[in-house]
């Protein structure tokens, strides 16, 4: 049997969208054979083809879009889309991304015998009434299955789809991540400070580390040696910089820059807590769930997360704290109560983590 999927993301480019896809894409291709369109702009092709490399001998393909550089690039990434279901023997095609979103009802018109599924993250709703939007509502009444990413993301989408083609779908994690995390043979990276902080995402407003700055000079009150180590793609790293510098604390923060997934491990094996402060954007850019939350959990990593966004569903009581991101002294309780019940936190870290394994969740799509 075949399966098309495309993901505005893919490995080895940086994204929690495409990790999310390639655990779905994993967990998949031992029962299906599974074509995969995507976007790899943000990875050279040394780093692509080590990562092919890696699928050899499981029933995967990958298509590349069309470089978004190029002349007409998004028309000519829809017809490339449609080209390739078009030609497969495929009876279900599931989308993960915005424009993948936005393709479902071109994919529908011309082929409506294909069973449409697509994954919700939370960014592609933007709840503006502008073109996106109305595209948005657009395509997504023509998906005969929606798999939201958390509570928070099926709040988000338009009140007249039916409920009954919408099923929740937390993200999950791969076997593969699971198989690193018992490998105690990996040596740690040093790092400066304690405790060491981190964040992995994109440096922007949404992930929220400009929160994380701003609650330092308070969090160094109590925790002299606190560092701040960031990894992602460096975006509004100036921006950081200079919040930073506003707030005297330059010293306790170093930008990392994207690395590879083999390095992300090490940096989870290499701190104390994890925090993801994710902040929703006026613009409608708002945190569908946060993978790397999970991620940092499997490797024992007590997490602590804002409220009101996807998060919520990211964490458990038992794998660290939900706090007002914009309140210094409710992360300041939240750090100290981990740091009082470390190991217990360590621990329920890795059971949450592993109540998210994608061969258990990729049962949930309606294949």
């Amino acid at each position: 049997m075949e399966i098309v999927i495309v993901s505005s993301e893919f490995p080895p480019g940086p994204g929690g969208i495409g990790q999310h896809i390639y655990s779905v894409v994993t967990s998949l291709c031992d029962e299906y054979s599974v074509t995969i369109i995507t976007n790899q702009d943000y990875s050279d092709t040394q780093e692509r083809a080590k990562f092919e490399a890696q699928l050899i001998g499981h029933r995967i393909s990958v298509v590349r879009f069309v470089d978004r550089t190029k002349l007409f690039a998004p028309a000519r990434r829809i017809f490339q889309a449609l080209s390739v279901i078009r030609k497969s023997n495929a009876k279900s095609v599931i989308l993960s991304g915005q424009f993948p979103l936005w393709i479902a009802g071109f994919i529908k018109l011309s082929m409506p015998k294909r069973t449409i599924h697509a994954f919700v993250h939370g960014s592609e709703i933007t709840r503006k009434n502008n073109w996106k939007d109305n595209l948005n509502k657009w395509s997504l009444s023509k998906i005969d299955w929606i798999y939201p990413v958390s509570n928070y993301t099926r709040s988000l989408l338009p009140q007249n789809l039916p409920t009954s083609k919408i099923r929740v779908i937390p993200n999950g994690l791969g076997d593969k991540l699971f198989e690193e995390v018992f490998q105690p043979s990996k040596s740690k990276i040093s790092l400066e400070g304690f405790p060491r902080i981190l964040t992995v995402g994109n440096v922007s407003f949404r992930k929220g580390q400009h929160r994380v700055i701003k609650a330092l000079s308070v969090l160094s009150l109590e925790y002299p040696e606190i560092h701040y180590h960031i990894v992602g793609l460096p975006t509004k790293k100036d921006e950081m910089l200079n919040l930073a510098n506003q707030y005297g604390v330059r010293d306790r923060v170093t930008f990392h820059g994207r690395v590879t997934r083999d390095d992300l491990y090490q940096y989870y094996r290499s701190v104390d807590v994890f925090m993801m402060l994710s902040e929703n954007q006026s613009d409608g850019d708002v945190e569908g769930f946060g993978i790397a939350i999970l991620e940092a959990n499997a490797f024992g990593l007590p997490a602590i997360g804002a409220k009101g966004c996807g998060i919520e569903d990211a964490l458990s009581k038992e794998s660290g704290f939900l706090v007002d991101g914009n309140d210094p002294s409710e992360i300041l309780k939240a750090l100290n109560l981990i740091f009082e019940r470390y190991e217990s936190f360590h621990q329920g870290a890795r059971v949450w983590a592993k109540t998210h394994k994608w061969s258990d969740l990729v049962k949930k799509i309606k294949l």
